[in-house]
């Protein structure tokens, strides 16, 4: 029996928590969240007792090491000093991402990992999905021939975007990550694996460009619920989480599953009291153009590889659907993904186009059967049943997406100069 230990009830560690408690060969057998509400959501479901649950992390610690993993899901930042305190206690870790907005502080929990003998995977979720590991596999037989260019979309819907990075936890670089990083790391992640190459230099731009106060209309005020606009803004909150009536043209709402953030219930009389009384959740009844967000909404990045495929990244949050767009061009023809769908459409030069069709779990579900995905593979990397074809996310292969989002960054602050990846720190020994 595998033994898990869980730091962070938020969305993510509630999903893993959730897949590992349903597993007959896995017990969670302590939880820690500073929010006691998220602690009672789960603690009978995944049958943790009370005394093994925590609003104190510090208490939470000082058990020592009980479990034989510990599922690291907390903030951005707090990721590396519960890292560095879990592996010092003897545990193996699986760790959401982003690592570490500090490049030097992921390179610290590898090299610490790596030197004590720890296991480390991060929650690149997005290579143990299925549609996903289709297109590396074709990838990987040739049949696109060399491959020239990648150009890959990250399309963040706006209900979305305004809920994590403008009125939600991750609106600000300094409290959490960069957007590129707490959204894109995944992306980045995928374009190292499917090139099989690292990065050699890379040019971003990008900026706040519309959910800022020059966008604010005139008379908005702080609040959704005291605006004369309310019922006709697209981001007004009460559309956003609970729909209006048709009558308006509004119909259903939009972020299904986004009260979780604030209200431990789904209720609509509930969700209203809570955006109206509770001074957490009031947050996310704020004027999109009234917050006080600085990440991105609009950003792109241009890669050169180190075999010399080219890459062009976008992320933005115009869209109004969450989906990833793919294109992949070779020597022999093209390959084009759209993860809203199940279909893969191949189009070699001179030949018919194909369709390949992967059966996928839709994303609200978890990350296209990836969420899934992982806990399997956790469960199999920490019971000496590791599957010989996974290519597993190891720290030490995340470390390349973490390094080309801080290059980026780095670019996008200084003009979109062109940033050698050399100047980047990266790790010392031999990749797993």
């Amino acid at each position: 029996m595998l033994k898990i230990a869980v730091i962070g009830l938020g969305s993510r560690g509630k999903n893993y928590g959730t897949h590992f408690a349903k597993r007959d060969d896995v017990q969670i057998v302590a939880i820690c969240d500073k929010y006691q509400a998220k602690i009672d959501k789960v603690k009978t479901l995944w049958k943790v007792p009370d005394n093994m649950c925590f609003t104190d992390e510090e208490d939470f610690f000082a058990l020592g090491k009980v479990a034989d993993c510990m599922l690291i899901a907390t903030q951005d930042r707090d990721h590396y000093g519960h890292a560095m305190k879990a592996l010092k206690l003897g545990y193996d870790l699986l760790i959401e991402k982003p690592l570490s907005p500090n490049i030097e502080e992921c390179l610290e929990i590898e090299e610490y990992a790596r030197a004590h003998g720890r296991k480390v995977l991060v929650c690149h979720v997005l290579r143990y999905a299925g549609y996903y590991r289709r297109i590396k596999e074709m990838i990987d037989t040739g049949v696109l021939g060399e491959i020239q260019l990648i150009k890959h979309d990250e399309n963040i819907s706006y209900w979305h975007f305004c809920h994590s990075y403008v009125r939600g936890n991750w609106r600000s670089e300094q409290e959490t990550s960069p957007m590129l990083l707490a959204k894109c790391c995944h992306d980045m992640d995928l374009m190292y694996w499917f090139t099989g190459s690292k990065c050699k230099s890379l040019n971003s731009y990008g900026g706040l460009t519309f959910f800022n106060k020059d966008h604010k209309p005139e008379g908005a005020t702080a609040n959704c619920f005291d605006c004369p606009h309310r019922m006709t803004c697209n981001f007004e909150v009460e559309h956003q989480y609970l729909g209006r009536k048709k009558a308006i043209g509004r119909g259903k709402k939009k972020f299904l599953w986004g009260t979780y953030a604030f209200c431990t219930s789904s209720k609509k009389k509930d969700v209203l009291n809570a955006l109206k009384t509770d001074e957490r959740a009031k947050q996310w009844a704020r004027c999109v153009f009234a917050c006080d967000n600085d990440v991105v909404d609009c950003q792109t990045v241009n890669m050169e590889m180190e075999n010399g495929v080219k890459v062009v990244m976008t992320a933005n949050a115009f869209n109004e659907q969450d989906h990833r767009h793919t294109e992949i061009r070779g020597s022999k023809g093209v390959l084009i993904a759209d993860d809203r769908g199940s279909v893969i459409i191949l189009k070699l030069f001179g030949k018919k186009q194909k369709k390949v069709v992967v059966n996928i779990i839709p994303v609200i579900k978890g990350h296209y059967g990836g969420d899934q995905g992982i806990v399997k593979a956790t469960v199999g990397m920490m019971t000496g049943n590791s599957d010989p074809n996974m290519q597993y996310t190891w720290i030490a292969d995340t470390i390349e997406s973490h390094r080309i989002v801080t290059a980026a960054e780095l670019s996008r602050h200084e003009g979109g100069r062109q940033v050698l990846m050399s100047e980047i720190p990266d790790i010392k020994s031999k990749r797993v």
